[in-house]
């Protein structure tokens, strides 16, 4: 492994990681203000796959724990969503609940916030629902060189602080081989530090 790190820098992010490593898409006081203040809302993470939607998903949750996330997989149970005694749910990857399966939760629930490849719309509109959309596209050498810092400070043995550079040529070379796919970025990364 490069450098003095007490584990791969680029390494699947636990949980209570997030916080360290996140850089947030969107202002959170705004997104909290909006699930609180709403008496029906859905709030929608767009983007393909490996742009953050889950990680931002997880961490917006971190800021509100007395909501419960729930995080799909194909064949979902989805009355344990919708008869869940919360009225506001965090879902990762909507799209494996069936489109009735989705109307009924978003009617039933006061606040639905959730990742998605495409957006819900006719659902929303269906169930009388107000929609925020957060689009997941896009990327910077700024942002990049964040991400990779926060990951590297995590990393860190704390013996010696030190900083893996890279230069903006980098960065940009990065961002012109897996354009905003963050997940692609990290993965190069983790092999480059094993």
């Amino acid at each position: 492994m490069k450098g003095n790190y007490n584990f791969n820098p680029f390494a699947g992010v636990l949980d209570r990681e997030v916080n360290h490593t996140i850089v947030p898409r969107f202002s959170v006081a705004e997104i909290v203000s909006l699930i609180e203040n709403n008496a029906s809302i859905a709030i929608e993470f767009i983007g393909k796959q490996g742009r953050g939607k889950t990680t931002h998903l997880i961490w917006l949750q971190q800021q509100l724990p007395q909501y419960p996330i729930f995080l799909l997989e194909k064949n979902p149970n989805s009355s344990e969503i919708i008869e869940h005694h919360s009225d506001i749910v965090f879902v990762d990857s909507i799209h494996h609940l069936s489109f009735a399966a989705r109307v009924q939760l978003f009617k039933t629930k006061k606040a639905v916030i959730y990742t998605t490849h495409y957006t819900r719309k006719l659902s929303c509109l269906l169930s009388q629902k107000k929609m925020k959309t957060v689009r997941f596209k896009g990327i910077d050498t700024q942002i990049l060189r964040k991400i990779i810092d926060n990951r590297l400070s995590l990393a860190q043995n704390g013996s010696e602080v030190q900083q893996a550079t890279f230069s903006e040529s980098e960065l940009k070379e990065m961002i012109k081989k897996y354009g905003d796919n963050y997940r692609g970025i990290i993965n190069k990364l983790y092999e480059n530090y094993s």
